[in-house]
């Protein structure tokens, strides 16, 4: 069987240089059979550059179905293209009739429909589709799968589809589209994932690497651990991949062409809102931004239109700076810009990934949902925030206020949408120093404010308690509700903080009132501190089985060795095979092989510590064993892993 290379033409006309000009030859009665064929080149590329140079072969298109239909005739391969075949590349090209060779141009739907129906025809691409059958070349035996033209598409050649056989197609048949695909279809008809367009919503990501077991079949082996038991658990590994995802998010579409590239010394900027807050009136952005001086990712807050009056007012972010508290976002620095296109005002600060505001995380719809499932699976009917919660949320909140009252300032931003959740109840308070430096004050007075902070930790608490916005215009009905549905501590609390300010009230006697609730906190704190170093614990070896199953995979079978005697099948690199097979091709008593991830992690911590246990390995053709131990294998690895690295063999 041979083999015919087919070779588009050049285009200045040349004969190309794959393929050979044949002599012009006469036709005589011996060529009458060739004479009736059709040319290739007329099939392939629609006309032949040798038809007035002798070519014997037929070239009179209108011929060629006659020809094809004669009974005393063998049917031929029949390998076509659209017209114009040979300016599409290769892997665009379909196995279609011949007639498709005079075919009008193709026009996408999406651009005319009218267009295409007047143009193209009955014997268009809009024509019924006919089943593919396999037809023998009479020249090389070989067997080609021709079709007829697909039927019309909707945009692009990315739903080019092989056609089923079995059944017919109906003259007015579209390739299958996802309904989600279908949703992200461009007005202009251009298929988002053929262009590569940015644009489009990304679809999620398989967070689950590792499923949890059925019950049937979760305790199959008394003696074998699920491999859940080997890995950190799913929850814990989604909220650690959707923190990465989130630090590595990118803006797209529009987003990206009216962020500037780069705003003093921050660049990558990704907007993490949809739309602008309110800050004193000034509509406010957040930004997530890439530092050029230390590679972090930090969280830019955006004062839109604002004009800084007084210079001194930078010097309060100074003291801002020197707060560092688990519950306080840390601000870095602050300065103006023209980036934006305006005389902006930008604050730095700590960027915690996948966190929401309290607003967010309980008064919204969706926030009210999630809360009402996870009450209904305690067996909890009402619609309140369980208490320990609560006290968690005071606590931090009260920690944070005597970090900021302690050093001598105020809080001023105790509000639902400046304190943000970025675990689990884990609270931290945003946008310090902001108000300080918009509303700057030489003599500011600082009691004052302090006082405010504390009746705006009331409301929240109230706000909380009750599970509405709407409780702080009838803190009389709101009170009887706490007082029925909590402990009588919370109660004496909001009373506390809502009372009229004085010179004894501060955050250092909420602290003392609420000392037990402190230590209930630290308790939980340090059982999720215990929670958390387990499932640590559980991917402690892995940076070491990696490097050791890296230096296992550089010289198993490696290619380059094959023939090589000294890489042969012999000595310490036979033994390493012989181990492999031992860790990962176990088979049981009936030939079914044997998946085991405890067996294969025992195999190969022992083998990093190189102990003198002895096991015994077995030939593939089970007519020779060795009896060898951790340690001697060790140092079979080494010795290879070192020849490699060095150049030797």
């Amino acid at each position: 069987m041979s083999a015919i290379p087919i070779v588009a033409p050049s285009s200045d006309g040349a004969p190309s240089p794959l393929t050979k000009s044949p002599p012009p030859k006469p036709i005589s009665k011996s060529n009458s059979v060739n004479a009736k064929r059709l040319c290739r080149n007329v099939i392939i590329h629609g006309f032949c550059k040798f038809e007035d140079k002798g070519c014997e072969f037929n070239h009179d298109v209108s011929n060629k179905l006659s020809s094809q239909t004669s009974p005393d005739r063998k049917t031929s391969a029949r390998l076509s293209l659209p017209t114009r075949a040979n300016t599409l590349p290769n892997s665009m090209v379909s196995s279609v009739s011949a007639d498709s060779v005079n075919a009008p141009v193709f026009v996408p739907k999406s651009i005319s429909d009218n267009s295409v129906q007047a143009q193209s025809g009955p014997s268009t691409l809009t024509s019924p589709v006919h089943p593919t059958s396999p037809i023998e070349s009479s020249d090389t035996g070989i067997q080609l799968q021709t079709t007829n033209p697909m039927p019309a598409l909707t945009n692009s050649f990315s739903h080019f589809d092989i056609m089923d056989n079995s059944s017919p197609v109906p003259p007015n048949f579209q390739s299958p589209m996802p309904e989600d695909m279908m949703n992200m279809m461009t007005p202009n008809g251009v298929d988002p994932y053929f262009y590569m367009n940015s644009g489009y919503p990304r679809q999620p990501l398989q967070y689950h690497l590792y499923t949890s077991p059925l019950p049937h079949v979760a305790n199959v082996h008394p003696n074998q651990r699920p491999i859940q038991s080997f890995f950190l658990q799913d929850q814990l590994r989604e909220q650690l991949t959707r923190r990465n995802e989130a630090t590595l998010a990118v803006p797209s579409g529009l987003e990206s062409t009216t962020i500037p590239q780069e705003v003093y010394v921050y660049h990558s900027l990704c907007p993490l809102e949809d739309k602008p807050g309110q800050i004193l009136g000034h509509p406010s952005w957040i930004y997530k931004a890439t530092c050029s001086v230390d590679g972090r990712t930090y969280a830019l807050v955006r004062i839109e239109g604002f004009r800084l009056v007084n210079e001194l007012a930078m010097s309060v972010v100074e003291s801002w700076r020197h707060i560092r508290h688990c519950n306080i976002i840390s601000i870095r620095e602050a300065f103006t810009t023209r980036a934006f296109g305006d005389s902006s005002l930008i604050f730095t600060y700590d960027y915690h990934p996948c966190s929401m505001t309290l607003f967010n995380a309980h008064f919204t719809s969706h926030a009210q949902l999630a809360l009402q499932i996870q009450l209904q699976a305690m067996g909890n009917n009402t619609m309140l925030i369980p208490e320990s919660t609560l006290w968690s949320y005071i606590t931090q909140i009260s920690s944070a206020l005597k970090a900021i009252h302690g050093s001598g300032l105020a809080s001023r931003n105790i509000e639902v949408n400046k304190i943000l959740v970025t675990g689990k109840n884990r609270l931290r308070i945003s946008c310090a120093g902001i108000m300080d430096v918009l509303q700057y004050d030489d003599g500011p007075n600082v009691a004052h404010f302090q006082q405010e902070d504390l009746l705006s930790f009331g409301k929240l608490v109230v706000a909380l308690a009750c599970n509405s916005l709407q409780s702080l215009h009838d803190l009389p009905q709101s009170f009887e509700f706490i007082a029925h549905h909590y402990s009588p501590d919370l109660k004496d609390l909001v009373l506390y903080l809502l009372g009229k300010p004085q010179p004894t009230k501060s955050i250092d006697e909420v602290i003392t009132s609420i000392g037990p609730r402190i230590l209930h906190e630290i308790n939980c704190s340090q059982f999720y501190t215990d929670a958390l170093e387990s499932e640590l614990g559980k991917e402690l070896e892995n940076g070491r089985l990696v490097r050791l199953l890296s230096k296992l995979g550089f010289i198993n079978e490696r290619p380059e060795f094959d023939m090589d005697p000294r890489w042969s099948e012999t000595g310490d690199r036979y033994i390493i095979k012989l181990f492999r097979d031992y860790v990962y091709h176990q088979v049981d008593e009936n030939g079914v092989p044997v998946v085991d991830m405890a067996h294969v992690l025992t195999c190969l911590n022992k083998l990093d510590a190189g102990v003198d246990e002895k096991i015994m390995l077995m030939s593939r053709d089970e007519q020779s064993c060795l009896v060898v131990s951790y340690k001697e294998i060790k140092n079979c690895i080494s010795a290879a892993f070192n020849d490699i690295s060095s150049g030797r063999k």
